[in-house]
């Protein structure tokens, strides 16, 4: 019985090479040499993890003296494998507040006393989320996980990190016109590859 080599040659899909077509070898006494292409073709993949609920308990102190504002912030992961710098878009839906058109405060949180304004920074950079006022259903183009020296990820998680964030405000004087209770409001977050 005669043995039959076969020499697979691999094709990487991300270098640019001339396809080659799969090819037989011929009959041979010794040996028969075949040789074919395996390609795979990645699609551009995003995704977020790693949201969290924000709470804002403001006591009568933190009302009666301090800045004027109540802020808190928040870091997530998104990957995305859009070239290496893994470029995203990002968008933010919720309620409008009554600044929409006119202030930072363009979100609103409903509640007994009605809609409590409130403002959404989002940024591709974990350690500053003040970076871009969001406004809610607009998408923003230009945000890479590479952003501020960070690695682009190669996991879906980050690595157990956070290369993203948003930052949350709401104003004192909105907080007083309101009565008491429970004001909440659902954002929605999509990234999407460009």
């Amino acid at each position: 019985m005669k043995n039959v080599a076969l020499a697979i040659a691999l094709a990487a899909a991300a270098v640019s090479a001339p396809a080659i077509a799969a090819a037989d070898g011929t009959l041979s006494s010794t040996n028969s040499i075949g040789t074919m292409t395996v390609t795979t073709n990645i699609p551009k993949l995003v995704k977020i993890s790693g949201l969290s609920d924000i709470t804002f308990n403001p006591t009568a102190a933190d009302l009666a003296t301090g800045t004027g504002l109540q802020n808190a912030s928040s870091r997530f992961c998104v990957y995305s494998n859009d070239t290496a710098d893994g470029l995203y878009k990002i968008k933010v839906d919720g309620v409008a507040g009554s600044e929409l058109n006119t202030g930072e405060l363009k979100f609103g949180l409903t509640g007994p006393g009605g809609v409590l304004d409130l403002g959404v920074w989002v940024s591709d950079q974990a350690n500053a989320p003040y970076t871009r006022n969001a406004i809610p259903g607009r998408e923003y183009g230009d945000f890479k996980t590479t952003a501020g020296g960070q690695t682009r990820p190669t996991t879906l998680n980050c690595g157990g990190g956070n290369n993203a964030s948003m930052a949350f405000r709401l104003k004192n004087s909105g907080i007083l016109a309101m009565t008491a209770g429970s004001y909440t409001g659902t954002l929605t977050l999509t990234v999407s590859a460009l």
